[in-house]
This record gives structure tokens, C-alpha cells and sequence, in this order.
């Protein structure tokens, strides 16, 4: 079943996305974007919110299709056009995708040729958020997440496609930010160096420590990350919606006003 969906995702991902051709100088018609979801889901359908969780295979489906409507009204309130699909999330890790497809390796330099014209947006996790970073292999995972994430990030510039990361939402689980979420965090900064990898979601909330064991210190905002302090309430989850919908009305004006300018220079 694993092999069948990651060859599914391989299929969508290696359509190169077709898209308008040249303009005669008259004002462009108002685009659509084109956003594709991978990984878990950011939203979630009950009324208690809960991320950070360890990869599971059994993720109601039902919080995919919530991903995609908050997301999609978010953007209908920015006045922005989008067809949005989630395409692998449920249950489906990056590794398993990325090694789909010519053994893990990344496209050859000369396959580098296509324009981007269509959006992933990607919140994949590691397989265990729960297990400190220090942890020899979960240090492992966090170094093979950041190298899946670059190829499949090159994987997707081939066939004409931009990769935006969700940023991660900082826990206080363990002490000195040792935290899974922390690591995560750190392996989508290595695969940006790689790659042409952007990522998206940042919201203003952070975990302070403190202390000679470097312990998290006390704030009322500890509470939005639960109990076991890695689980974001809807609150935050709400934040960074709204964040990632920022971003894409910002990415949206930008891209939409490069056919005026084109005409300008004419």
C-alpha cells in the first residue's frame, strides 16, 4: 500500500505543470493558483487541536479535507484565487516518497530547465516527535529528513514546481530546545541550503529556556503547547493558517503583477 502511494506521488509530481503561454501586452487575466499539500495535515477537523504527534497511518482522512477548506477560505478572503489538492498526507513519510523514485537519488544538474508554475506546499514531520534530538538515531533521522527534503525539493524544480515548508511550531518538551520539533526545525534549514527550498507558517511564538539544566521558562503562552508541552491548540495551529495565507496572498500579488510589468518593457 506504502509503494502504491508513493508511486502515486510520483506520478503527480512528475507531471510538468502546464501553464499559459506568451501575453500581447494587454492587462493579464487574474491567475489561479495552483497549491499542491504533502505531509500531515496543519489543520485539524475536531474542535481540540493536536500536532506534533508521531507519524501515524491512521490520521483521519477528514483533517486533510479540513486543511484544505480553512486554507482555501483563507485565501478567498484575501481575494485570492487557488485550486488546492492534497495530494500525499495521511500517513505517508517524506523518506518513503523520496526513495519512490530512482533510489533517493536527486535530478541530474541538466534536468534543471523548467519555470515554476505550480506550488507544494509540504508539512512533513519526522517519524518520532517525541524522542529527543540528542538521541543518536533520531540525530540520524533529523540528518536523512534534511537530505529527502532537498532532493525532493529538486525533484519538483524538474517538473516546474516551487516546494514551501510549513514551519514547525516550537515545543518545550525537553530541556535547552532538544525537542524533536527543534531538530525538524534544523533539518528544513539544511535542506534550503541545498535546494531552492522556501518555507512559510512562521508565527510570532517561541520557547525561552533558562536555568542550569535549561529549563523552559514559565509563560502563560506554554499553555497553548499542552500537557506534554509539543502539542499546539487550535490557537496556534489557527496563527500559523493564517500565516501560510499571508504568505501566499503576498506570493499571489508578486507573481500576478509580473505579466504588467513584462508589458511595461515592451
Amino acid at each position: 500500500m506504502v509503494k502504491t502511494i508513493a508511486a502515486l506521488a510520483f506520478a503527480t509530481l512528475g507531471l510538468a505543470a502546464c501553464g499559459g503561454g506568451g501575453d500581447s501586452g494587454a492587462a493579464p487575466v487574474a491567475k489561479t493558483m495552483k497549491l499542491s499539500l504533502y505531509g500531515q495535515p496543519f489543520t485539524k477537523s475536531g474542535t481540540v487541536s493536536h500536532a506534533q504527534w508521531v507519524a501515524r497511518a491512521d490520521t483521519p482522512s477528514s483533517d486533510a479535507a479540513a486543511t484544505v477548506q480553512t486554507l482555501q477560505e483563507a485565501l478567498t478572503a484575501r481575494g485570492v484565487p487557488a485550486t488546492i489538492t492534497a495530494q500525499v498526507m495521511d500517513g505517508t513519510t517524506l523518506h518513503q516518497i523520496v526513495m519512490g523514485e530512482n533510489n533517493g537519488l536527486p535530478p541530474t544538474p541538466d534536468q534543471f530547465k523548467t519555470d515554476p508554475s505550480e506550488y507544494l506546499i509540504v508539512n512533513f514531520q519526522l517519524d518520532d516527535m517525541v524522542t529527543p534530538w540528542s538521541d543518536p538515531a533520531q540525530g540520524a533521522a533529523v540528518s536523512q529528513f534534511g537530505h529527502d527534503l532537498a532532493v525532493f525539493t529538486q525533484r519538483a524544480s524538474v517538473s516546474g514546481k516551487l516546494v514551501y515548508a510549513v514551519q514547525p511550531i516550537q515545543t518545550c518538551d525537553v530541556p535547552n530546545g532538544g525537542g524533536a520539533a527543534f531538530g525538524l526545525i534544523s533539518a528544513i534549514a539544511d535542506a534550503k541550503s541545498h535546494s531552492n527550498l522556501n518555507t512559510m507558517g512562521s508565527i510570532p511564538f517561541g520557547v525561552s529556556f533558562g536555568g542550569s539544566q535549561g529549563n523552559p521558562i514559565p509563560s502563560p503562552d506554554l499553555a497553548h503547547l499542552g500537557p506534554d508541552c509539543r502539542t499546539p491548540d487550535a490557537y496556534l495551529l489557527n496563527m500559523r493558517t493564517n500565516a501560510i495565507a499571508d504568505y501566499i496572498a503576498a506570493l499571489y500579488k508578486e507573481t500576478a503583477a509580473t505579466p504588467v510589468l513584462q508589458a511595461a518593457h515592451r
